[in-house]
């Protein structure tokens, strides 16, 4: 009887612990999943931030360049006015002091 009742005793302390054990273990697993889980969904939201953010930046470099494009047109054109205006004043000081030599 003695022996019946001391493997009884045994085997509940076994069954206990190995309860005790896999709980233990689901609960690590579980948690381990859990932080998979949330570093996916923080690399997926900081990727789609970037592609975001390179988006915006390359849309900023586009619009400055077409700004700094048509800056520099704006200001050739107005350069190339000023030389035309220039030759055209060498021109008419050069023919009416030529005119004023023949008078």
């Amino acid at each position: 009887m003695k022996k019946l009742i001391l493997l009884v005793a045994l085997t509940a302390t076994m069954l206990t612990t190995a309860s005790a054990n896999f709980s233990f273990m689901g609960d690590m697993m579980r948690d381990m999943t859990d932080a998979a889980k949330e570093m996916r969904t923080e690399a997926t939201d900081g990727m789609k931030e970037m592609k975001t953010d390179t988006i915006d930046a390359v849309k900023e470099m586009k619009t400055e360049g077409i700004d700094a494009a048509k800056d520099m047109k704006s200001e050739g054109i107005d350069g190339v006015k000023e030389m035309k205006d220039d030759l055209n004043s060498t021109k008419l000081n050069t023919i009416s002091k030529s005119k004023k030599e023949k008078d």
